[in-house]
């Protein structure tokens, strides 16, 4: 009787700027995830109810974002335009540090910086205008 073994499987690509917005995406979940439980769990008796809510919210965007750039990785090799798309995932990668970043920092009291925050809102809303645009460049398939 002959042992058949399976052939090796191929190893996945994937365009640069596929493979970077995935791992980014892939890894501010696993922190957003983490700063969930953690404001959740371990700092529900120490912020405010107003600081919790802030938490919550920056949590919440940070997920929001993450999955958005898990997606740009997706579609990206359909959009073919790889600059505009790179350039929105690092101005989305920057929202989430503006965002979610300075509201986490403000609410702990280890610094005074929640007024950077609107500056993350502006970059999310700046990258997905970016995504737009590049699907707007993009050709439609003929059918």
């Amino acid at each position: 009787m002959s042992t058949v073994m399976p052939s090796a499987m191929p190893a996945a690509s994937l365009p640069g700027v596929s493979r970077v917005l995935l791992i980014i995406g892939s890894l501010s979940l696993l922190s957003a995830t983490q700063l969930s439980a953690l404001g959740f769990h371990a700092l529900a008796s120490v912020l405010t109810p107003q600081q919790q809510e802030a938490w919550h919210w920056a949590t919440e965007l940070q997920f929001y974002h993450s999955l958005g750039l898990i997606l740009l990785a997706l579609i990206a090799p359909r959009l073919g335009n790889p600059k505009l798309v790179s350039w929105a995932g690092g101005i989305m990668t920057l929202g989430l540090i503006l965002f979610s970043g300075t509201i986490y920092v403000n609410s702990l009291g280890l610094a005074p910086v929640g007024q950077l925050a609107p500056l993350g809102g502006a970059s999310f809303m700046l990258a997905w205008l970016l995504v737009a645009i590049a699907a707007f460049r993009t050709r439609p398939q003929s059918t």
